[in-house]
């Protein structure tokens, strides 16, 4: 095998058709493994910040068999691009891969001090290649929730009464909205509501400053425009009231990002009628994303997964100050908690 590690954002546009041709080949990656969201994420967001470039791309005959889609940030910490706002990291490839052996190729060329990657799902190549020595650790929770085609809630067997008598009240309560699918075929980039949903949840407390910030949009119109990403909209004739952004690819659709308003249970009311709408096409997968939030779990009953994590670290005192640092934000998030209460 031959290593190559792409550096700068000219040799990263190169891999466009290789990286489609791997993602393509696998129906577990999900959209946080395309090449859009990778070379948009670095091209307008992580490229401006003290990040390296470090991609690691792998040949047998001539030909790309795995990109690792890495970058080593400030701390010389080794880490998939944007994992922050993935909800699902992994690496492409369709040979089985030592990634001891790529860790040591980077070592070769950059400092790390601390190997860390996150998100990753039990049917990831990052947890099926890992070697013995490598631990991996729970990090977070997703949920996804299986529909065969039909009417829903009906089309879920196991909903009690209970449920859709809860359903039909939401329902009722938003009877005055209306609910719209937007795609890039049928609509522009409704930034405009964007925008206002945005102001209006910072407003409201729901969310801080940093939220949906101009180069995360940026990426995210680019999805939309290469229609990975759909709008589940609802609205009256004269305001916007809520937005759920869903991430489609071969197998599932995820809802990645929430926006709504202070109207009584507005965000319940866009989940139900994207699922009723898109179940009502077909069978489908809908996927709830990373976070056990007890609105999404007690309302749709979804089966609740593990993400895991792997940390390695390239001496015990790196060890020592990251286990230090956990520790502390752990204390800080329960007195935030409690405060909040």
């Amino acid at each position: 095998m031959k290593y190559s590690i792409i550096k700068n954002i000219e040799e990263f546009k190169l891999l466009t058709k290789d990286w489609t041709f791997l993602y393509n080949q696998n129906e577990k990656y999900s959209v946080f493994q395309s090449f859009e969201f990778n070379y948009s994420s670095w091209e307008e967001e992580l490229s401006k910040l003290k990040n390296i470039l470090s991609i690691v791309v792998i040949y047998t005959g001539g030909n790309i068999k795995a990109i690792f889609p890495f970058y080593i940030d400030k701390q010389f910490k080794l880490r998939f691009i944007n994992d922050i706002h993935s909800d699902f990291c992994d690496y492409l490839s369709s040979i089985d891969i030592n990634l001891d052996e790529v860790i040591n190729k980077l070592k070769l060329q950059f400092t790390i001090n601390h190997i860390q990657l996150i998100n990753l799902r039990l049917d990831t190549n990052t947890l099926i290649n890992l070697k013995s020595d490598f631990n991996y650790n729970s990090f977070a929770e997703y949920s996804v929730l299986e529909l065969e085609k039909g009417v829903f809630p009906d089309n879920v067997l196991n909903y009690k009464s209970k449920q859709k008598t809860e359903f039909r009240r939401i329902l009722k309560i938003n009877k005055e909205k209306t609910h719209h699918i937007i795609n890039a075929n049928n609509s522009d980039f409704p930034i405009s509501e964007i925008n206002f949903l945005r102001e209006k949840m910072i407003s409201l407390g729901l969310r801080d400053k940093r939220f949906l910030y101009l180069s995360q949009l940026k990426t995210i119109e680019k999805l939309f425009k290469d229609n990975k990403i759909i709008f589940s909209i609802v609205k009256t004739s004269d305001r916007i009231h809520a937005i759920s952004f869903v991430m489609k690819d071969s197998r599932q659709h995820l809802i990645w990002i929430d926006m709504y308003d202070d109207s009584k249970m507005v965000n319940l009311y866009n989940y139900i009628s994207v699922i009723t709408f898109l179940s009502s096409k077909s069978s489908v997968i809908i996927n709830f994303g990373r976070g056990g939030y007890s609105y999404k779990l007690k309302n749709f009953l979804p089966e609740v997964k593990t993400l895991y994590s792997i940390n390695i670290f390239t001496s015990k005192w790196q060890e020592y100050k990251f286990n230090i640092k956990e520790r502390v934000f752990k204390i800080l998030k329960h007195l935030y908690n409690k405060i909040k209460k």
